[in-house]
């Protein structure tokens, strides 16, 4: 009878390892996935419409006075 106990929680503790295995794997591949999409470089991006007035580059320019 003691033999039946220990097998059947042999058993379950088992199972619960593996579902933790399970749930970590997934997690991995979530994260995996993540940083290989963040680590692809920066597409070329242009909008198509400026929200403030583009500066020329004098603009920003210090004098030499």
């Amino acid at each position: 009878m003691a033999t039946d106990a220990a097998i059947d929680r042999m058993k379950s503790e088992l199972s619960r390892v593996f579902e933790k295995t399970r749930a970590d794997l997934d997690r991995i591949e979530i994260l995996a996935a993540g940083l290989a999409a963040f680590s692809a470089p920066i597409p070329n991006y242009e909008p198509r419409f400026q929200h403030v007035r583009r500066l020329t580059l004098s603009a920003h320019e210090l004098t030499s006075d």
